[in-house]
């Protein structure tokens, strides 16, 4: 099978897995009996097995899209972005054993089974995208022809989509917090300004097309959809007390995973200036987005530990990281600035139908 087959059998693995644990995490939510949970818990055993099987057909077209282009494929936006689902899978089953996943019971199993859901349905939603560029193998220039190029950029891929699953973690926790605050106002009452602060931020990403419409209103929605189930059972939205304990942990702990290969990408890519121009930086305009999205991570960080910043606040923070390495990573090559830039990717439009079936 060539690079573009294994893609799609990536893209088809990663929506069947997205819609197996998202209905196994909702069936979490609903009454059940002692029976029901024990098979449950064996039904929620297999969803791990997707991204597993995900992360082997996407490293197995990687393979074969070196033997297609001859060098490491990150030179287009077509190539770099399934290596970044393929780190996205990689990542996930890291966290699955680091957060403890595999050890929850309960509607704490089916919150797991969500959030590894949401990152299957994301990958599947990237990947559908990846299909609609230009699949034209092109050779290397001799600026990329060099060590710090693979190891540069599967960093930052790493880092990248590490913390995009912390911003879908940190998300989660306040699409459910709003649900709470409307379906049990009156004992857990929320701000009107965090309220609407929260429905606002939902909107804030749809400019940045299906994605944006999945991360903001979909999420909101779907944690909606979980919520109204939950208030038919016996204990409600009790389960979100547990969740509001751990949240900061939780994603903290995603934090730490992804933030050291995001700091290693942009060490890497100064020590590849310097070997190249013998200048470590530059002042490109993507290294200059590059650096504002690691110091987002940096002031988390720094708050956390010097100003004692725990819970939402630090939440806050991760979300806003998110959106800022999305837009260095996806929206950059068509900002203005970008037009000039080294590090701008060389098939950054879309390219008709026809065409694709042609090649």
């Amino acid at each position: 099978m060539d690079y573009r087959n294994l893609l799609e059998l990536t893209l088809k693995v990663s929506t069947f897995g997205a819609a197996y644990a998202l209905l196994i995490s909702i069936l979490w939510f609903l009454p059940r009996r002692n029976k029901g949970e024990a098979l449950l818990e064996k039904a929620s055993k297999l969803v791990l097995g997707f991204p597993a099987l995900a992360l082997v057909t996407n490293l197995t077209a990687q393979i074969a899209r070196y033997f297609e282009v001859m060098h490491w494929p990150a030179q287009t936006m077509y190539e770099v972005i399934p290596l970044g689902t393929a780190t996205g899978f990689l990542s996930t089953l890291i966290l699955y054993a680091v957060l403890g996943l595999h050890k929850q019971k309960g509607v704490a199993r089916g919150f797991a089974d969500l959030f590894v859901a949401l990152i299957l349905l994301g990958a599947a939603f990237t990947l559908s995208y990846v299909l609609n560029l230009d699949p034209t193998g092109k050779p290397l220039p001799p600026a990329l022809q060099s060590y710090w190029f693979s190891t540069h950029i599967t960093a930052y891929m790493f880092g990248y989509f590490t913390l995009f699953i912390a911003t879908i973690a940190a998300w989660l926790h306040f699409c459910f917090k709003f649900w709470r605050g409307i379906f049990q106002s009156k004992d857990y009452p929320m701000p009107a300004s965090k309220f609407w602060a929260i429905g606002l931020f939902a909107l804030v990403p749809i400019p940045f097309g299906m994605h944006g419409i999945l991360l903001g209103p979909g999420i909101l929605l779907l944690a909606g959809f979980i919520s109204t189930l939950s208030m038919k059972t016996e204990n409600k939205m009790a389960w979100f007390d547990a969740w509001e304990k751990g949240s900061d942990r939780f994603t903290w702990l995603i934090f730490v995973v992804g933030f050291p290969f995001l700091t290693a990408g942009l060490i890497q890519g100064g020590l590849w200036a310097q070997e190249a121009w013998a200048l470590y930086w530059g002042w490109d305009s993507k290294e200059v987005s590059a650096l504002i999205s690691w110091l987002f991570y940096l002031v988390y960080m720094h708050l956390r530990f010097v100003a004692g910043w725990r819970g939402e606040k630090g939440m806050w923070i991760l979300i806003l990281g998110g959106l800022s390495v999305y837009i260095t990573f996806q929206l950059f090559g068509y900002l203005p600035a970008s037009q000039n830039s080294l590090h701008r990717y060389t098939d950054m439009e879309n390219v008709p139908a026809q065409r694709l079936l042609a090649d």
